[in-house]
């Protein structure tokens, strides 16, 4: 006989919850099985770069910043910025890391692990959000003889995303972006014409391993090969070192492995799947990536609906379980 502690969908959804804590166990057996955590994923590439080093390090190796333009001292800035719509209705967009230099540059870095709809629009939004918020807080510390004598006066900001995908618009695997003049297309070396906004585009996947050791290569080969590195590569700069060493996951606390476990889980598989589809660019590749995505999601429901028919859930009930899923 099935317990009556199931008989209630109050009940089935603590089911739920147990077979989602399962998941993420097993995602964390997964996870113990590397030596080093992947960096691609949200809470490991915000530990790497919550410390300054590390992240005045990355700065100035993908921007390739020397001399008195080297970035020598770097604050953190809270991560969402506020819009509102034609209602009136606030929305939150979230930077993974939003910082400000010393001497007032404002950047944002994006980590995307697939590609999505509407990309370069994205891209666009977020820098140019980046762009206002950092004129309000320049004007906030400006004097009012400051600000009338320079009222359009903008910082410069830095919108940098690392791609796990095969971004269209890259031909090497660092792109910059830029306003240029018309007149100059083709040329080898065109004017920028607002040096003030750049956007700087890390496409993982176009990445080839070369003998140069540059601290771009490193920080580049760091997110192409930690995931299935077996030890700390030799010849490296020490702070690429450290952060090695920082993500051993034998090292890691048990809360930190399961927050990683749990980010793993659904969003990975579904973003996947729809990185597919859209890669192809076509109604057939599109289909074969709905379908791939169904076949995926369709595995994990049978999944459940075992573990609920093992601890005696009637069938009704799993049922509308699934239904509500």
């Amino acid at each position: 006989n099935s317990p009556p502690f199931f008989w209630h969908d109050s009940c089935i959804i603590r089911g739920m919850s147990r077979l989602s804590k399962q998941l993420i166990r097993e995602k964390v057996e997964e996870i113990r099985k590397h030596k080093f955590f992947d960096p691609t994923y949200d809470p490991v590439f915000k530990k790497i770069f919550r410390n300054k080093t590390n992240l005045m390090h990355f700065l100035n190796a993908v921007l390739h910043l020397e001399g008195e333009n080297r970035i020598k001292s770097v604050g953190h800035l809270k991560p969402a910025i506020k819009m509102r719509n034609l209602a009136g209705k606030e929305k939150k967009i979230l930077f993974d890391i939003h910082a400000r230099t010393a001497d007032g540059r404002f950047i944002d870095i994006e980590m995307q692990r697939a590609t999505q709809e509407d990309f370069l629009d994205r891209i666009e939004l977020y820098s140019t959000l980046l762009s206002v918020n950092a004129k309000l807080s320049l004007d906030a510390q400006a004097s009012k003889k400051q600000r009338n004598d320079h009222p359009y006066l903008m910082p410069t900001v830095y919108s940098i995303w690392i791609c796990n995908f095969p971004v269209p618009f890259c031909r090497e695997f660092h792109e910059e972006l830029a306003l240029f003049r018309t007149s100059d297309v083709g040329n080898s070396h065109p004017l920028t014409i607002y040096p003030k906004k750049r956007y700087i585009i890390i496409d993982l996947t176009k990445y080839i391993p070369t003998e140069a050791t540059s601290p771009e290569n490193q920080w580049i080969e760091l997110f192409r090969n930690l995931p299935t590195a077996k030890a700390v590569p030799r010849g490296i700069d020490n702070v690429v070192r450290a952060v090695y060493r920082q993500l051993l996951v034998k090292k890691a606390t048990e809360t930190f492995i399961t927050e990683v476990a749990t980010g793993m889980i659904d969003k990975d598989e579904f973003n996947a799947c729809m990185s597919y589809a859209r890669r192809e660019g076509y109604e057939e590749g599109e289909a074969k990536g709905e379908a791939r995505a169904k076949r995926k999601f369709a595995a994990r429901d049978k999944k459940i609906a075992e573990y609920f028919r093992s601890i005696g859930v009637p069938k009704k009930h799993i049922e509308t379980a699934m239904a509500i899923r």
